[in-house]
């Protein structure tokens, strides 16, 4: 595991592979939007950008992770799917909580060829790991009033490590927003004015920021991703998140991409 996760970050941080270099940090657009027919036959090669965030908990923002024509897709699968969020309790099951009021949808392993290529990135950004690590896509919407609140993704529950182990790495990509606010915080990572600053256009810099833990806005197409554990593969406490409400009338949609440290059988 601590070679595993070593030569993982020595890949995301130094690597040209990932194109991490200082000129590479600062953003920029593309335009790449494949027609969806082809990913049968093939996936496509696709470019984004990424930005170093922070270096424990290691944090990465990835630039256009995804396609305005994925994101399309993503979203009518889950459309006529999306419930009530649960929770895992602390009996090892599933169950509702006023601490998580999204609604979501969960996908299938492999579900089209489209699902499949982007399962594929996500494993690609890791290394190449297989994609049987890969939890099913969970795509999750938001209205105004629904948020999920300060939470760990690692599992506390042994009975959760039994299938695939502990959840090593997080992936959120913004699907779809319309709102001024719904934003992941951070909360143990406090905003540092000296070394956050350059990244406002990605996270929320107002007044109340010296306050706050980093916020990140809802950009569509954007991802970040963050190790759950740290070198020693001990879980990392300072990945403490929420998930904040959007803006009055506004929403927002989002996929949660789940690595586990084997396997995991469905």
């Amino acid at each position: 595991m601590i070679d595993y996760l070593t030569n993982i970050q020595q890949k995301l941080v130094l690597s040209k592979q990932f194109n991490v270099s200082k000129d590479n940090l600062r953003r920029e657009k593309f335009e790449n939007n494949y027609n969806l027919s082809e990913y049968e036959s093939k996936c496509p090669y696709h470019q984004y950008k990424i930005r170093l965030i922070e270096r424990k908990p290691l944090i990465i923002y990835i630039e256009q992770f995804l396609t305005q024509n994925e994101i399309k897709h993503l979203i009518q699968l889950a459309d006529s799917l999306l419930k009530r969020s649960m929770i895992h309790d602390d009996k090892g099951g599933h169950s509702y909580d006023q601490y998580r009021t999204s609604t979501s949808a969960g996908l299938k392993r492999h579900q089209t060829p489209i699902v499949k290529c982007i399962e594929q990135r996500f494993a690609q950004f890791q290394g190449g790991i297989h994609l049987d690590r890969i939890e099913p896509l969970q795509i999750v919407k938001y209205t105004h009033d629904q948020q999920f609140k300060s939470h760990y993704d690692w599992f506390p529950q042994l009975d959760l490590l039994k299938s695939g182990g502990q959840r090593i790495s997080t992936f959120f990509s913004y699907l779809q927003s319309n709102c001024s606010l719904g934003e992941t915080e951070f909360l143990d990572i406090q905003f540092n004015e000296k070394l956050h600053k350059r990244f406002c256009d990605i996270l929320i810099c107002d007044e109340k920021s010296i306050y706050s833990g980093i916020r990140f806005r809802p950009i569509p197409g954007n991802t970040i991703f963050w190790f759950n554990i740290d070198e020693q593969g001990q879980v990392e406490y300072l990945t403490y998140h929420a998930g904040r409400p959007p803006s009055q009338n506004g929403h927002k949609i989002g996929l949660n991409t789940w690595i586990r440290q084997n396997r995991f059988s469905i």
